[in-house]
């Protein structure tokens, strides 16, 4: 359990009595004044509660600890105040969520409560925060198997463009990576609804008519709709929205929303989708990055950093042919898995499939009606140096 506290005064004296009182009841660091309160946040956290001055030089408690929530938003936060500035100390609470409002000198019998209470709020809603998202995780992993299994030429995309993806996530401080990677996973959803043709040719990149250009950048919308039905998906589902809008403005939906205000996960979302499209259209990806990078204005220009470098990264996958039962999670399907069923040819999963135990358990079922060629390539991680 994190019972980490960070105490932040411009009074050294009154962060040493804090220490000698606190000390056998938490794991306490002291930060002399806000900007250093804010690096050893940074540094140190996540702490389970911030207990702060009010009254600092160059920046005022309040505002400091609405610093400090936006990098990390489950630390409780506790501000200590004088009786001069309990009025405007007051207003400010109400208006930053802050947990508790301290007068100076505090009792140390009401200080140890306060702790004890804020680490009971931080344990709630921790707790919370990981039943939903293991919740969630386990319904969208379920549902994408589904889809994968049931449309493994439309999932396939997920599967080739999800590695890129976490990359470029962690190289730009995503602060919601998981929201993100959601966003990818559900990003087909809107093209179930869409003619097999059309698919066919938007992965081939070929030329469309006006009527299938407009019913195909109705799908991000679509998809958004039905994804923004989950409680607490919002945000993910705005990604899904923002998915084919373009860094200057232009692209769907059509509205004035452009360059940072477009959600950070959307603009890795259009890099990677079509990064990936012009890959199966036959590029090299030192070809498909050239030709991202010349359409000026479409892309967000530090996400297209980041994938370069990401590009870079992934050329350190070797492949091996294993046999079925020889399968295992994380491998990378490094071609097409077809299987044959009298005259009939199956697609089962398309390239670039990252494996799982359902996927595994799903081709293994499967090879006892329909034969599958074996070894099967599959693409695994070279280890670093």
């Amino acid at each position: 359990m994190n019972r980490k506290v960070l105490l932040v005064d411009d009074d050294v004296n009154l962060l040493e009595s804090f220490r000698r009182q606190l000390h056998k009841k938490a794991e306490l660091v002291t930060a002399e004044g806000p900007k250093a309160g804010i690096e050893a946040a940074a540094r140190q956290g996540p702490f389970a509660v911030v207990i702060s001055d009010y009254n600092m030089p160059v920046m005022n408690g309040v505002d400091m600890l609405r610093v400090i929530r936006h990098g990390s938003p489950d630390t409780v936060r506790v501000l200590l105040t004088g009786h001069a500035d309990l009025e405007i100390a007051i207003q400010a609470v109400n208006e930053s969520n802050i947990f508790r409002l301290l007068t100076k000198p505090c009792p140390p019998e009401i200080m140890d409560k306060v702790l004890a209470d804020a680490f009971r709020h931080f344990d709630l809603v921790t707790a919370e925060r990981e039943l939903l998202e293991q919740t969630l995780r386990g319904s969208v992993s379920v549902l994408c198997d589904l889809i994968s299994l049931v449309k493994p030429e439309v999932f396939g995309r997920v599967s080739r463009i999800l590695p890129y993806l976490r990359g470029i996530s962690r190289r730009l401080d995503d602060p919601r990576p998981w929201e993100t990677e959601t966003a990818a996973m559900l990003s087909v959803v809107g093209l179930i609804t869409l003619p097999d043709s059309l698919i066919h040719k938007v992965e081939k990149g070929k030329p469309l008519t006006e009527a299938e250009q407009q019913q195909f950048l109705g799908h991000p919308a679509f998809g958004a709709r039905l994804v923004g039905r989950i409680p607490r998906m919002d945000r993910v589902a705005e990604i899904l929205a923002y998915q084919e809008k373009h860094y200057e403005g232009g692209g769907m939906p059509p509205d004035t929303t452009a360059g940072e205000a477009i959600p950070l996960g959307a603009r890795i979302l259009k890099a990677v989708l079509d990064f990936d499209i012009l890959l199966a259209n036959g590029m090299t990806k030192a070809e498909a990055l050239i030709k991202l990078e010349r359409r000026k204005g479409v892309y967000d220009p530090r996400t297209l950093a980041a994938l370069n470098e990401v590009v870079g990264e992934h050329a350190r996958y070797a492949m091996q042919k294993v046999h079925l039962h020889s399968l295992v999670p994380g491998m990378v399907l490094a071609e097409d898995l077809v299987g044959q069923r009298g005259s009939e040819t199956l697609m089962l999963l398309a390239k670039g499939r990252e494996l799982n135990a359902t996927v595994i358990e799903f081709i293994l079922d499967n090879s006892r009606t329909i034969r599958i060629s074996q070894p099967v390539a599959v693409l695994l991680p070279v280890a670093a140096g």
